[in-house]
């Protein structure tokens, strides 16, 4: 074996299965100029191949550098992503969260800032920009902060990178819209069961849908094909909003058909009137980013169409 051959076995060991031929053709093909320029300057082909292998460097090193050029997500990053949502939701927020002062979560954003930064804004600080803007909507007299930056921020992102700018509106596509659509008390027994149908233990749900955000997350970030995340991300945030939507009107269903077992607070107007509407602007949400980059491509493609020779 060649070294070489050694050394694109190993680099390609750093390389996702479904990207291996390709990235092992490409760098097969930088070692080999490398050299053959080394032969041409008097080496042994031996000692050219040690030479441009040497001036290539390490297999693991050109391993990331090619995953983060293929956009290609590792497990830590999807951990980072998802770690706002297992600290801020469900049992992460029923033991620790909650406990924490509000300047605590800034302080880890921030520094969460100074790590993108330092490498290059990886794909998991778009989802924690999103969380960092929650915390300030929540922070005493500093909601104009968000009022006048995320809208913008968000369409900016948008025209360049729509799934970028959809992972930065993932807490207010999920948390806050399944915090408004479903919440305690809305649907309790007549005194069979638990006596509380939800939630008889609130954290518990809240924190199987935080799992459910993770793998939407997961599925996404680590998609086969970089052009698809966006897709799925989408998929699966407008999948679970309409389980919110569904939950709400099942609720309403079960107590007017079975009212023996069932009593809600919930109306048919207030579902008309607020539940929906809300559960309409999450979707709304959603979808904006993707709209606005079409919107951008549009104008793009038709610039140079519409000006008149000269």
């Amino acid at each position: 074996m060649s070294a070489i051959d050694e050394y694109l076995n190993q680099f390609e060991a750093t390389i996702p299965r479904h990207l291996r031929t390709e990235a092992r053709a490409e760098v097969h093909s930088h070692l080999e100029e490398l050299a053959r320029e080394h032969q041409r300057q008097g080496f042994t082909r031996f000692e050219a191949e040690l030479k441009a292998i040497r001036e290539f460097g390490a297999p693991r090193k050109i391993g990331q550098a090619w995953r983060r050029a293929a956009g290609v997500v590792d497990w830590p990053d999807i951990l980072l992503a998802s770690l706002p949502t297992l600290g801020i939701t469900g049992l992460g927020w029923a033991l620790v969260g909650q406990h924490l002062p509000l300047w605590f979560y800034l302080t880890i954003f921030g520094l969460g800032a100074g790590m993108a930064w330092w490498r290059s804004w990886p794909t998991w600080w778009y989802a924690w920009l999103g969380w960092l803007f929650l915390a300030v909507l929540v922070v005493p007299d500093t909601p104009w902060i968000f009022l006048v930056t995320f809208p913008a921020l968000v369409t900016l992102l948008a025209i360049d990178s729509w799934q970028y700018a959809t992972l930065m509106t993932l807490p207010f596509t999920t948390y806050l819209a399944f915090a408004q659509l479903i919440e305690r008390q809305q649907l309790v027994t007549t005194g069979w069961g638990p006596g509380n149908i939800y939630p008889g233990n609130n954290v518990w749900l809240e924190t199987a849908f935080s799992i459910l955000w993770i793998v939407i997350l997961a599925a996404s970030l680590r998609a086969a094909r970089p052009t698809r995340r966006g897709l799925y991300l989408l998929a699966g945030l407008l999948g679970t909003q309409l389980i919110y939507l569904g939950g709400v009107v099942l609720m309403l269903l079960l107590a007017k058909g079975l009212p023996t077992y069932f009593i809600t607070t919930i109306t048919t107007r207030q579902i008309l009137f607020s539940k929906l509407p809300v559960g309409l602007i999450t979707v709304g949400l959603t979808l904006y980013p993707l709209l606005v980059w079409l919107v951008a491509r549009w104008v793009r493609q038709r610039g140079p169409q519409s000006r008149l020779p000269a």
